[in-house]
């Protein structure tokens, strides 16, 4: 899970300068990235005017959500384990054990909590929006708090992201520069593949670059649109939920099978996320100015995704039934193996 940019440990940095290797990935809006442009399900809506898409956390929303809960169960449990019961209540050694076990405990449980609230009690996702017409960028920012910038001054790149256990993820981030055309007083990351994989990042970069520099952009973008993610304005419904947590395996049936209790967790946590955070909302001047024409041929939002498949939705609920059983089962003999332990 790639959390970069959303929690005050993994904050951008900012007032400092541009680094060699953000020169040297310097994007330039003239120049093909990609033959092969693609949206990768980060499209919110599409028209003549602006072009909204999700943020980089948005696809992995509820992961953090079930790993925290699990984490916060264990610890609970261990800390109760651990409690002196009534005959050792005037013994040394077993309050010494307590304390011991509460000062390992109370950390993890901070970082436990930590995680939880990366995805909840926050907003349901946090858009960009690009508006062709005028040349203006808006982002909202994880506090909530929206940046407002020109297209054509943004310093765009690709940034390589470290990641735990040595792992690396890539994104394009946009910098507002101060007037010495060095120094970054504020960021963003403007396009994000999912898993932060590089040559697919290039055909979203490429997606969104035609949209705001071809003629044609969007026609183009249009056409290249399949589904719209249905959070204009709204929460994501139970169903949605589902089908975006499976799609990206959505050709690959057998695998969503045999993962099916991970992405079972990760539908349950995703659920309970949303149902905790706040839709963003534009404020009136942005979305005045963000208005299309009313015959617009190219508006695109969740309304024009039409029905699901079997395999995008049909089959991901049979896949959440199955791996919620494992899931359940694995709690069960969790549950009686850790009874166990401390009778």
């Amino acid at each position: 899970m790639d959390f970069t940019g959303l929690g005050r440990f993994s904050a951008y940095k900012l007032d400092r300068l541009l680094t060699a290797a953000e020169k040297a990935g310097q994007l330039q809006r003239d120049v093909q990235a990609s033959a092969e442009p693609q949206d990768w399900l980060s499209v919110i809506k599409i028209d003549s005017a602006c072009l909204e898409l999700a943020d980089r956390w948005y696809s992995i929303k509820g992961s953090a959500t079930w790993m925290a809960v699990f984490l916060i169960c264990i610890l609970c449990v261990m800390a109760i384990g651990i409690i002196p019961t009534s005959d050792q209540w005037n013994e040394l050694g077993p309050w010494l054990l307590f304390a011991l076990g509460v000062s390992i405990v109370a950390p993890l449980l901070w970082f436990s909590i930590y995680g939880l609230c990366l995805d909840c009690f926050r907003l349901t996702h946090y858009p960009i929006r690009l508006n062709r017409k005028t040349r203006r960028v808006y982002a909202y920012r994880p506090d909530g708090s929206i940046i407002t910038a020109n297209w054509d001054d943004l310093f765009l790149c690709v940034v390589e992201n470290e990641l735990t256990m040595g792992q690396t993820s890539y994104d394009v981030r946009a910098h507002v520069l101060a007037d010495d055309g060095e120094t970054v007083v504020d960021t963003f990351t403007l396009a994000y593949a999912y898993l932060g994989e590089e040559s697919g990042l290039m055909r979203l970069w490429e997606y969104i670059r035609r949209y705001m520099e071809a003629p044609d952009g969007p026609a183009q973008s249009y056409n290249t649109t399949e589904m719209c993610m249905p959070i204009n304005g709204r929460k994501e419904g139970v169903v949605f939920s589902l089908v975006r947590t499976f799609a990206l395996m959505v050709k690959w049936p057998a695998l969503q099978l045999l993962a099916s209790p991970l992405w079972a967790l990760t539908t349950w946590g995703r659920w309970f996320a949303m149902a905790t955070c706040k839709v963003p909302v534009w404020p009136a001047e942005i979305e005045a100015a963000c208005q299309p024409d009313p015959d617009d041929p190219y508006g695109k939002d969740w309304r024009s995704n039409g029905r699901y498949d079997f395999l995008e939705f049909g089959w991901p609920a049979i896949c959440l039934a199955v791996g919620s059983l494992v899931v359940l089962a694995g709690i069960v003999w969790l549950g009686e193996f850790m009874w166990g332990t401390f009778e």
